[in-house]
C-alpha cells in the first residue's frame, strides 16, 4: 500500500529548514511531517536514548499522521527512523540519507560521560553558543557539502543556531548518540531485517580510504536491513539535502510508487 504520510527526521544539530527543497519536490498528494530536533524535552539519561524510548517519542510526534508512514532519516535521524521502523506496524518503508552507522559501539563509562556533560552544560550556561552556533553551521556546511553554501538564508540560520533550544537539544542528542546506536545494533542482531523496503543514499564525494570505509559501512547497514546496495552520489557530501535534494526527493517518490503497486 502506498504511504499516506512522509515523516522526515533530520540529523543531530540539523533543522527542518534544510529539507525545504526536498519537501517542495515531493508529490502533492502525500502529507509531509518534518520533525524539529530542537522541539524536544530534556533527555539527559541513557534510558532516554534506548531505541524503545526514541521510538515512543517519535510515535507520539506523528500520532495524528495518516498511515501508512514512509520514514526518511538523515545522519543520526536514521537511527530514530530505524527505532520506529522496528516497532510501528504502520510504517511502509524508509529512506536513509547518509545515515549514521557503526559496526560496533563501545560506550564510555557512565561517570566519564556524566563529567563530560557537566562541563558542556557549564559552557552552555555562559551563553557562548548564541554567538558560536551560527558560525558552527557555516563551518559545518563548508566541511560536509560539495556546494559549500547553505540553502537557508542568514536570518533563518541565526534564528535556529543562536537559540538555546538548539544548543541544549543538540547536546542531549550528542551524548545520547552512542547508547542509541548500541541499542539499534542490538536490534539488528536480535530481530534481523525489519521486513519493509529500505533504501539508502550515500554522499560519496571525495576519494581515499575515508570514502571507501564510509561506503563499506553503508553497505553493511544495507545488508542488516535487507536493503539493496546503497545509491552512491559522487556529487554530494554528508549534507545531501543541500547538494542533491532532487536525489532525495526522487528516492522517496520511487519508494512511494513501489508501495502503490504492492
Amino acid at each position: 500500500m502506498r504511504a499516506r504520510t512522509v515523516v522526515v527526521v533530520p540529523g543531530l544539530g540539523s533543522t527542518p529548514g534544510e529539507w525545504d527543497a526536498v519537501v517542495e519536490a515531493l508529490p502533492a498528494d502525500v502529507a509531509v511531517v518534518v520533525v524539529d530536533p530542537a522541539d524536544a524535552p530534556p533527555l539527559r539519561s541513557r534510558e532516554d536514548w534506548t531505541p524503545e524510548a526514541v521510538a515512543a517519542r517519535l510515535a507520539a510526534r506523528v500520532a495524528a499522521a495518516e498511515r501508512p508512514l514512509l520514514l526518511v532519516g538523515h545522519s543520526s535521524g536514521g537511527l530514530h527512523v530505524q527505532s520506529l521502523l522496528y516497532t510501528d506496524p504502520g510504517c511502509a518503508g524508509a529512506v536513509l540519507v547518509d545515515a549514521s552507522h557503526e559496526q560496533s559501539v563501545r560506550l564510555a563509562p557512565a561517570p566519564l560521560s556524566d563529567l563530560g556533560r557537566a562541563v558542556a552544560e557549564l559552557v552552555l550556561a555562559t551563553g557562548v553558543t548564541t554567538l558560536v552556533g551560527p558560525w558552527l553551521r557555516v563551518l559545518g556546511v563548508r566541511a560536509t557539502s560539495v556546494r559549500r553554501r547553505d540553502r537557508m538564508g542568514p536570518a533563518a540560520v541565526r534564528a535556529v543556531y543562536a537559540s538555546r533550544a538548539w544548543a541544549t537539544t543538540t547536546l542531549d542528542a550528542w551524548f545520547g548518540h552512542g547508547p542509541l546506536q548500541a541499542g539499534v545494533l542490538a536490534w539488528h542482531r536480535e530481530r534481523g531485517a525489519p521486513g519493509v523496503p529500505v533504501r539508502l543514499l550515500v554522499g560519496s564525494a571525495g576519494s581515499g580510504r575515508g570514502r571507501d570505509r564510509w561506503i563499506a559501512v553503508q553497505r553493511d547497514l544495507a545488508d542488516r536491513l535487507g536493503a539493496p546496495d546503497p545509491v552512491l552520489l559522487d556529487d554530494a557530501g554528508h549534507l545531501i539535502t543541500l547538494d542533491r535534494p532532487d536525489a532525495v526527493a526522487d528516492a522517496i517518490a520511487r519508494l512511494l510508487d513501489e508501495g502503490a503497486h504492492t
